[in-house]
């Protein structure tokens, strides 16, 4: 069973749906959509101090609908290999490959190219 989480950003510019299994230290799905910035990135950067607080093991983003990120988006992405929690980012957007591959990070997160393997609804 899993716990459900949904946070829409109010300008609606982006959107993050967020599952977790509910055994502790669990895999956290999510499937994040729009464009991510400073103005938008706060609801992501939360669902991710939480995973990492509540010791996930893994944590799977289908990046499939972003269309655009920035560094702000980069940044929260990188935050749980601090607590050493593996982020895997499932279909990463053209947006999102290119801001990876702009700063060099590409190499810091596996990859699948599984859209859709995160639930939405």
């Amino acid at each position: 069973m899993l716990a459900v989480r949904r946070t829409r950003h109010h300008n609606g510019r982006a959107e993050l749906t967020a599952y977790r299994e509910t055994c502790a230290g669990g895999e956290w799905q999510l499937y994040v959509a729009g464009e991510f910035d400073d103005a938008t990135t706060g609801s992501l950067a939360d669902v991710l101090d939480d995973a990492c607080r509540e010791r996930a093991r893994r944590i799977v983003i289908d990046c499939s609908a972003v269309t655009f990120a920035d560094v702000a988006f980069l940044r929260a992405l990188l935050t749980p290999h601090a607590h050493d929690v593996q982020v895997v980012l499932a279909a990463p957007s053209g947006a999102l490959r290119r801001l990876l591959q702009a700063t060099g990070t590409v190499s810091r997160f596996p990859v699948t190219n599984c859209a859709g393997s995160v639930p939405t609804g």
